[in-house]
């Protein structure tokens, strides 16, 4: 290919000088090939020139200020018509009364900061339980020293007034 210091002012012009370029390498590779059958190597030896050259040709294509600028251009339009189709679907929406994807996404925000305060809190107030229960003065652990209470069945037993008659 020609030099990678000027680029192609034409595309065409670009597209052209590559094919001739490749055709070219192509007829001096095949200059001590005779006319018969090719060998596995000469093919080798081609499609590693081709791909070479193809793989040169598109680096330099879409490195190109041409191209990098037409991509900017397309990626721009792109953003402005998918805002445009955002805004006519949000008018639609709210001229029926129904909720647009922003409202949902507003809502789904704030509900997600008020799950996020209540954890917060209740792990807040689990530290505090925590601390009050290993703050008490007890032998082992929390409510030793509250007498046992007795089970409710055995409290049943001792008081019969609690039962209704049958």
């Amino acid at each position: 290919m020609s030099n990678p210091e000027t680029p192609h002012p034409n595309p065409a012009e670009a597209f052209t000088q590559f094919w001739s370029d490749m055709f070219s390498r192509m007829g001096m590779t095949g200059a001590g090939v005779s006319a018969g059958p090719m060998s596995p190597e000469g093919a080798k030896q081609m499609q590693r020139i081709f791909l070479d050259t193809m793989a040169r040709y598109f680096d330099e294509f879409m490195r190109s200020d041409q191209f990098l600028s037409m991509m900017k251009e397309t990626m721009d339009r792109s953003l402005a018509f998918k805002q445009q189709v955002d805004q006519f679907l949000t008018q639609l929406y709210r001229g029926a009364q129904m909720p647009a994807k922003t409202d949902v996404d507003d809502i789904s925000g704030l509900l997600r900061s008020i799950e996020k305060n209540v954890l917060d809190r209740l792990s807040r107030l689990e530290e505090k339980v925590a601390a009050v229960e290993d703050s008490r003065p007890t032998g082992s652990g929390a409510g030793a020293s509250r007498a046992p209470q007795p089970s409710r069945r055995e409290a049943m037993k001792g008081d019969r007034s609690i039962r209704k008659p049958r």
